[in-house]
């Protein structure tokens, strides 16, 4: 566990900032001196300290660019608003003895008065002024509210970020620590397991565990050695099986599948610079003569005769051919398997048997596909088939449609056989035959394409494959979708030049599969909760599935609102309009109550009164030998109720890796506000730490050039609904809705049923509004997917993987 600050930060109330729209509307900007918090200001600022007539200046100022004025308290910040501006400006309080008097204003000179030349000059001047001044950058500071107070510019009010974040990378699984004997011990009530800050003590004769976690009393009967002395501990579940397909220690016999679109639009060519030979062209040439038995010159006038035209096939050809030979060189008891698809799919397998040719209603039935893909043999090593495999590889030809669904399922199945195994699928366009169709109109059957690909991504992941998207640059191959199965599964997704998707391969086929099944659950003090859970408790459980020494997670915390003093605790009731923007994270709430949530107990003490808490991460997982295993590791640190304590000891990497994924997680839900608003207030938290902290400078800049690419296709794609719709698929569900020609009949009825509160004669059941805002929901999501461009699909899903050492100066 990595952790974005030495310190939890034990906040009383959350804290809200504002972005204001003229902020939202330019994006992320990074100014050229980000050591203040009030440069780039416009003609807006120039106002505010020229015009003291028009605003009273009294013991309140603008804090300068590069100035150093005194304050009477350092720590009272205050904001003001810009006349004609929605944007505010941070102020301190100041020294009246110290206040400037406003510069007295500079004599003009009329036109008339100046010679021709210099008039002439001077206006041309003014006009690019002008222009240089309203392409200034809007810093992202202008907008901050003061704490606990209420802003009159015009935005969106969203939760301060902090520095309550976690982040668990699973390289470290490779090398399991401090095996430990006997099986974990776990809390009755809250499931943490016992660790060395648990505390046993005798009781009666009785040995007794009070739960760090929860304060639940456990009666243990453990000897000296069963008790964990050190923070990071390995239980062996299950030991591995006498024979093994793949291990660290033994032979790597791993699979894989090369899944190869030869539909007709992989004969689309790239012009490359000279004359370039490549393999499986001689049959195109003879053709060529074929077709000019003279040998007359086929060049149109003045056309460039020194280059090479390479088909997208062609390229893949070469990219897999030469992850043959160096495999055959680097890991010779490898196995791999081609498979083939266009109308038809093609199981040319390692190319020394007869290939399988699936078609007709085939290609619809899943369970067809499933069974044939099962009962395939599984190759040979590649060192015994490479010369095969090579031969059938270049006798590949373009033509017909695009069966990628069936060829994707028969792979999985095949890939099924042996855990670890990688699939890794090459294509130029949209499935539109057999299972998994990715051209139907209408929302049932999409949802029943999207579900295709859910239930293939899991079935992969449940069985230890990979499967890995790669489309050619230029096509549409609703990536959306397809990197669903990659993300599930741990594959990667790219868009690559056909000319470079031999390095592409490489990139997929050097991240190995280090441990299948895996499954994290991150446990908290009761006194804390976790964010973007369905439910805000104290625990959480993911399941990652397959994990890869880059593979990384984060989650996020909050702290739980304690009971007044002389009050009973109550349950936190959320307010029903409140309830999904609060589950996102975009409201400042203190989070639910400390009797909230499954693991709250009576007897646990006070957060304030504590000097620091514990965490704990457990992980169950299937290492490639076949052995299950649970690694637990359980951490305390201190807390505090200083923000600017937390702050001070951050770590941007982990910070910046969350920041990455959990807007793209939200831009996936069709949350683009939200996305957006997530990434301004982390912008805003490590600008904050840079500005007091040199040294960090550098990777504040690098977190801005990580997140803006991310930031910026999400705005786009906003402008994109803006411009074509004349409105955005609102964050926020809209009474309208109802009039969409996406939703489905029965749904506009229900909308039209609790729009117009007249359910027994009174206003709509709360059951109806909750249904109406979960339709609406549902409908920008399909709708926001359908949109999702390839590019944008693929900026999305790599900052769902991007590890934080990405974000390292």
């Amino acid at each position: 566990m990595e952790f974005a600050s030495t310190h939890v930060y034990n906040y009383d109330n959350s804290d809200e900032e504002c972005v204001s729209d003229e902020e939202l509307e330019h994006g992320m900007t990074l100014s050229d001196d980000e050591d203040s918090s009030d440069e780039d200001l416009g003609p807006a600022y120039d106002n505010l300290r020229g015009a003291s007539s028009a605003v009273e200046v009294t013991d309140a100022d603008v804090v300068e660019k590069d100035a150093d004025p005194v304050y009477d308290n350092a720590e009272e910040a205050r904001y003001t608003e810009i006349p004609g501006s929605s944007s505010l400006v941070s102020t301190k309080k100041r020294r009246h003895d110290e206040l400037p008097p406003p510069p007295p204003p500079a004599p003009r000179l009329t036109l008339a008065a100046m010679p021709l030349g210099e008039a002439t000059a001077h206006v041309s001047a003014n006009k690019k002024g002008k222009e240089r001044s309203s392409m200034k950058k809007v810093s992202h500071w202008r907008s901050a509210p003061p704490l606990g107070g209420s802003s009159h510019a015009e935005g969106k009010k969203w939760r301060r970020a902090d520095t309550n974040v976690v982040s668990i990378r699973f390289n470290t699984l490779t090398s399991p620590s401090n095996m430990h004997t006997g099986d974990p011990v776990y809390c009755r009530s809250c499931q943490a397991a016992l660790s060395h800050l648990g505390k046993i003590t005798t009781q009666g004769g009785d040995q007794v565990w009070l739960c760090e976690f929860c304060g639940e009393n456990n009666m243990v009967d453990l000897m000296p050695e069963e008790i964990p002395q050190k923070d990071d501990v390995t239980f062996m579940l299950q030991p591995a099986p006498t024979t093994t397909a793949s291990g660290n220690s033994g032979t790597d016999k791993s699979l894989v599948i090369f899944v190869v679109d030869i539909s007709g639009s992989m004969c689309v060519t790239t012009e490359v610079p000279g004359k370039v030979k490549l393999r499986g062209t001689e049959r195109l040439h003879r053709l060529n003569r074929s077709f000019n038995e003279l040998h007359e010159d086929q060049h149109l006038p003045r056309e460039r005769r020194n280059v090479t035209f390479i088909s997208r096939l062609q390229g893949v050809q070469a990219a897999v051919d030469y992850q043959l030979s160096e495999m055959e060189r680097e890991f010779s008891s490898r196995r791999v398997a081609l498979v083939a698809f266009n109308n038809e799919v093609e199981v040319i397998g390692d190319g020394t048997d007869v290939p399988l040719t699936i078609a007709g209603d085939k290609l619809k039935d899943k369970d067809v596909l499933k069974k044939a893909g099962s009962e395939l043999s599984l190759p040979k090593s590649v060192k015994e088939t490479r010369k095969a495999l090579s031969e059938k590889l270049f006798e590949l030809e373009e033509g017909g449609s695009t069966a990628l669904g069936p060829a994707l399922l028969v792979a999985v199945s095949m890939a099924s056989q042996c855990v670890g195994s990688k699939v890794i699928i090459c294509t130029d366009g949209a499935a539109n035959v057999g299972v998994g169709r990715l051209d139907l109109v209408g929302d049932e059957l999409r949802q029943e394409s999207e579900l295709f690909y859910s239930e293939v991504g899991q079935m992969a992941a449940d069985k230890g494959v990979s499967v890995s998207v790669i489309s050619i640059k230029g096509t549409d191959c609703k990536m959306v979708e397809l990197g669903k199965v990659a993300d599930t599964t741990g594959g990667q997704v790219n868009i690559v030049d056909p000319l470079k998707l031999t390095q592409e391969f490489g990139n997929i086929l050097s991240e190995a599969i280090i441990a299948t099944n895996v499954t994290a659950t991150f446990l908290l003090h009761k006194g804390l909760y976790i964010r973007h859970e369905s439910s805000q408790d104290s625990k959480a459980t993911r399941n990652i599935g397959n994990v890869t020494g880059e593979s990384e997670i984060t989650f996020e915390y909050g702290v739980r609102k304690q009971p007044k003093k002389h009050q009973p605790p109550k349950e936190d009731v959320i307010p029903e309009e409140q309830e999904s923007l609060r589950s996102r994270g975009s409201l400042a709430e203190a989070g639910p109550s400390t009797a909230s949530g499954s693991n709250a107990t009576k007897t646990a003490p006070d957060i304030d009164k504590l000097t620091e808490l514990p965490f704990q991460l457990q992980i169950t997982y299937t290492d490639l030998e076949g052995a299950q295993a649970m690694r637990v590791l359980t951490q305390a640190k201190p807390i505090t109720k200083d923000r600017d304590v937390a702050e001070k000891n951050m770590n941007v990497n982990v910070l910046g890796a969350h920041t990455a994924k959990q807007s793209a997680l939200l831009a996936l839900e069709g949350e683009y506000g939200a996305a957006r608003m997530n990434v301004h207030m982390n912008q805003r938290l490590v600008s904050r730490h840079s500005k007091s902290h040199v040294a960090s400078r550098p990777a504040y800049k690098k977190f801005f050039s990580s997140i803006k690419p991310l930031e910026t296709r999400i705005h786009q794609q906003v402008r994109s609904e803006r411009d074509t719709r004349g409105t955005t698929y609102s964050d926020e569900e809209d009474a309208d809705a109802e009039e969409d020609d996406n939703i489905r009949n029965e749904d506009r009825l229900l909308l039209k049923t609790a729009s117009e509160g007249d359910v027994a004669g009174g206003s709509a059941p709360p059951q109806f509004k909750k249904k109406q805002k979960g339709i609406l929901a549902a409908l920008k999501k399909r709708s926001r997917r359908a949109e999702c461009s390839d590019d944008m699909a693929k900026d999305i899903y790599e900052a769902v993987r991007a590890p934080s050492k990405g974000f390292k100066d």
